[in-house]
């Protein structure tokens, strides 16, 4: 390897370990603050110990940021799993993984995904980011739900399969995982709760 290339791979080590603290710190910051005034490209910087001019570097721009925080949390909860969903060739599997891959992603940080959600209601760039990882529940259940027709042999109706796959969203939303972890009810537990309701929707269309 010459000099050259060996600088400039330690240049690009050097670089990827800063971004990772940057996110880390945001991801502390919102474990320990609750407001979007707090959640500051200015607070971030202090708690990564780099400048904000870096974090400006690193992510060009605040919903840069926002978006490498959201990819961030998703590598910490394995959300990587949902490759297995989409390649699970029985869609009935399909179903049960995807509903155990959110519960394993939410319950992975529950009080950081919790502030951030809450933060999407005050903080519209925030809010985006949300909103759009959110349609992908239901464009992943779509895809489930259109394969369960043709492995039934059933007519593929888009209205009724749509209102079905935004119900499963529902389902398997923070909001709803939220709530019955907080009631007392384990992961496990959660897991068969939600496949049966999602199940008796599927059955009711």
């Amino acid at each position: 390897m010459s000099p050259r290339a060996y600088k400039l791979g330690k240049r690009q080590a050097a670089a990827g370990q800063t971004r990772s603290r940057i996110l880390e710190a945001a991801r502390k910051l919102l474990a320990a603050q609750s407001t979007p005034a707090d959640f500051s490209l200015e607070n971030i910087a202090r708690v990564a110990d780099v400048s904000r001019l870096t974090i400006y570097y690193q992510f060009k721009s605040r919903p840069g940021l926002l978006e490498a925080l959201y990819d961030h949390l998703a590598a910490r909860g394995n959300m990587q799993q949902m490759a297995q969903v989409f390649h699970e060739p029985d869609p009935s599997k399909a179903l049960e993984k995807l509903i155990g891959t959110f519960v394993s992603f939410w319950s992975s940080d529950p009080v950081v995904i919790r502030r951030l959600r809450a933060m999407g209601a005050l903080d519209e760039e925030i809010g985006a980011g949300i909103r759009a990882r959110d349609s992908r529940r239901v464009h992943a259940a779509g895809e489930i739900l259109r394969r369960l027709a043709i492995s039934q042999r059933r007519k593929h109706r888009p209205k009724q399969h749509g209102l079905i796959s935004e119900i499963i969203s529902m389902l398997t939303s923070f909001e709803t995982y939220d709530a019955l972890s907080r009631a007392g009810h384990d992961d496990p537990e959660i897991v068969r709760m939600l496949l049966t309701l999602v199940q008796a929707s599927i059955a009711a269309k």
